[in-house]
């Protein structure tokens, strides 16, 4: 990633003014962990959790071993640090990751042990983006295109194959005027969504092409035997004005094809945590949740796991992927969605997140993303396809879900 080599103005990136090529970044509940540099790295392709478990093994042990000659350095780091963040290298380690949305495809599982983890709160007050010229862009497939391939898939629907669901999928291929400014946009897509999960992991060993995004979906996060799931399915976008939007938010929740889409979900997420949890909560209806430009069906699952041993990642690889980014049945929708959608997923629509050597972490839907190298980017949208769905509606749909990044880099 081409970045300025200088940190940049407060007023522009914040707290993450000191993010640079090789870092990563995930954010929760308006913390944020940023993992300065690399101590061990692994692209796992099968026993994911395993080679997880064995990277923080390692790294503890490198750690312990580097622990008494830092220890100065560190108390200094952490008086000094003009973020006020807190950055020590002889903590416990903690791992920072992403799965793809195919196992068994190209893009592997990455694994990464930061060299320094410093733990941020959410920026504010940050100036409004510059605009950026775009010198071309592609869509892939155009809208022509997409709303033929949901008609198909609408068609799959309705020939008693078993399907109950798809997500169709398109990218928006863009080529900007200058280098993406990774720290200043990362700053503004978590100012959007303070509570959300903002991510950015590098996909190269360079550091040069980042997965980047902004998710307002969790997947799973562990807390001891404490579960919590909050999956997203049902959109429709907000209005300026409130009352037209209060109206925007009723209808959604009254609306039956949205609610089919996320009782689709919640389905297969109860049958993949019941067998795991010893108590298991599901709301009987839906709730609203909302971002800067969308309104979700949501629902909060909590849970106790029966089992202490089963980790944050051990749950985000069972739950994953939910029909919330793939369908259901799963395999099925897989091979439906890989015959009908023209560009390989890679790290969209997989999972983001963290854990740590007591099995603790936090995994979000890799969604309102891109793949970023140098000032060319390529963004990600699906809409989920149940009877009922319109071509023209789940067009619409994935256009509102890119603005997320867009409005990040002040584009329209």
């Amino acid at each position: 990633m081409d970045l300025p080599a200088r940190p940049l103005p407060a007023a522009d990136a914040g707290v993450l003014a000191g993010f640079r090529p090789g870092d990563s970044l995930f954010t929760a509940r308006g913390q944020g962990l940023h993992g300065q540099g690399c101590l061990l790295q692994a692209a796992a392709r099968e026993n994911v959790a395993a080679c997880a478990a064995d990277l923080l093994v390692e790294a503890a042990a490198r750690y312990a071993e580097t622990a008494a000659t830092t220890r100065d350095e560190t108390r200094e780091a952490r008086t000094t640090d003009p973020a006020g963040a807190t950055c020590a290298p002889d903590a416990r380690p903690l791992l920072l990751g992403l799965l793809p949305y195919d196992p068994a495809g190209p893009a592997p599982a990455l694994l990464r042990v930061p060299r320094t983890l410093r733990r941020l709160t959410a920026p504010s007050g940050l100036s409004a983006p510059r605009g950026c010229a775009i010198l071309r862009r592609r869509e892939q497939p155009d809208q022509a295109g997409y709303e033929r391939g949901v008609c198909a898939a609408l068609e799959q629907l309705g020939l008693n194959t078993g399907l109950r669901k798809l997500v169709l999928a398109r990218t928006l291929e863009l080529e900007l005027e200058r280098p993406l400014n990774l720290p200043e946009v990362l700053a503004r897509l978590w100012q959007a969504s303070p509570h959300g999960h903002t991510y950015a992991l590098p996909v190269s060993d360079t550091g040069e092409i980042y997965f980047l995004g902004a998710s307002p979906e969790l997947l799973v996060r562990r807390e001891g035997r404490r579960v919590q799931v909050h999956p997203l399915a049902g959109t429709a976008a907000r209005h300026a004005d409130a009352a037209e939007d209060a109206r925007i938010a009723r209808a959604l929740l009254d609306s039956p094809k949205d609610r089919l889409e996320h009782a689709v979900v919640i389905e297969a997420i109860e049958a993949a945590l019941r067998p795991l949890c010893r108590r298991l909560d599901i709301p009987a209806q839906p709730g609203l949740t909302s971002t800067a430009r969308l309104w979700h069906l949501g629902t909060r699952i909590e849970g106790e796991l029966a089992d202490p041993a089963i980790s944050a990642l051990d749950l985000a690889i069972a739950l994953h992927p939910t029909p919330a980014v793939c369908g259901l049945p799963t395999a099925d929708a897989r091979r439906a969605i890989a015959a009908l959608e023209p560009f390989e997923r890679g790290y969209f629509a997989g999972a983001a997140g963290w854990c740590d050597a007591s099995g603790d972490g936090a995994w979000a839907v890799a969604i309102r993303c891109a793949h970023a190298h140098g000032s060319r980017l390529t963004l990600s949208a699906g809409a989920g396809i149940v009877p009922g769905s319109v071509p023209s509606l789940e067009y619409q749909e994935t256009g509102n879900k890119l603005r997320t990044v867009l409005d990040a880099l002040g584009l329209v």
